[in-house]
């Protein structure tokens, strides 16, 4: 997803540099001819564009700062570019499932600006620097710390928009954030378990299941204060799974590749926080053990 977005803003004319984990293992020359291929939604051939990589200076220049990282890599980038993030830079967090933030937030000033951003766009990533933009979605932003006035607001909103619409910015980004974690709570684990695509959730046979899952999910939700509605949620887990039939789930794809998962921050989130507010989470603490104890599949 962060080749995604900086294809689309480098082709915004916006002065944009990307962070790769492996970066320090390329020499000067490969660092210098970086190259990455990009396939269009609905197109056949790739198009393959010039890689500028970030350093130090850049991250200290940077004005905006994406993480599009697996939640359990996003405190350890966080504090590996800590002292080179300037303290007026807007710091979006983008991954799947929730609790980074609270890691986050005690590694940067506190004044610093850290957002949030949840996407629907569908990208796949065909092999290192190779993308293929496959489906067009949306992004919702918000404010996790930090101020921004209604200018600097707008001011984003039309700088990410211009580059990967459509972005909407969100006041209460945070109840977003737990509407998309329950439907990954369901789709997620049992597509991973199952070895299914998305579209067999709304199999009748797993109706029992997801009814558990989102009671569990709907109670936590209010002793945090966030006011969920069952039906609604099993409306959108099913329109989320249908829309996305033959989609594979991201926590499927990582089992399958032999891959750590993010089931710590979903399922296990809600584990989490059902125990801190005394709230009994048995279905979401089951599938988080069994995704947690999963081999790959050959």
């Amino acid at each position: 997803m962060g080749l995604l977005w900086y294809h689309h803003l480098a082709h915004t004319n916006t002065n944009v540099t990307l962070l790769a984990s492996n970066q320090e293992q390329l020499s000067a020359s490969e660092l210098k001819s970086a190259k990455y291929q990009f396939t269009p939604y609905q197109q056949l051939h790739a198009e393959i564009h010039p890689l500028t990589y970030s350093q130090s200076a850049d991250i200290n220049a940077a004005d905006i700062i994406i993480l599009c990282l697996k939640s359990f890599h996003i405190a350890d980038a966080i504090q590996q570019m800590a002292q080179d993030i300037n303290p007026h830079c807007l710091v979006i967090l983008a991954h799947n499932g929730m609790g980074p933030f609270a890691e986050v937030v005690n590694l940067l000033p506190s004044q610093q600006v850290i957002l949030t951003m949840l996407t629907t766009h569908g990208c796949l990533r065909n092999m290192p620097l190779a993308i293929t933009h496959t489906g067009l979605g949306q992004s919702d932003i918000g404010l996790l710390a930090g101020e921004l006035s209604s200018n600097q607001q707008t001011q984003l909103t039309n700088q990410l928009n211009n580059a990967l619409a459509q972005v909407n910015f969100h006041q209460d980004i945070v109840k977003k954030q737990w509407l998309k974690l329950a439907i990954n709570c369901v789709i997620n684990p049992i597509t991973a378990i199952n070895n299914i695509d998305n579209g067999e959730i709304n199999n009748q046979k797993f109706t029992r299941q997801i009814n558990l899952i989102l009671t569990e999910i709907t109670a936590v939700s209010h002793t945090e204060g966030i006011e969920l509605a069952f039906t609604d949620l099993q409306k959108m887990v099913a329109k989320v799974a249908q829309a996305t039939a033959r989609n594979c789930s991201s926590m499927r794809s990582d089992v399958l590749g032999g891959r750590a998962t993010e089931i710590d921050f979903i399922n296990g989130y809600i584990h989490r926080i059902g125990k801190k507010n005394n709230v009994a989470t048995p279905e979401n603490t089951r599938l988080w053990q069994q995704v947690l104890d999963l081999k790959p599949v050959h």
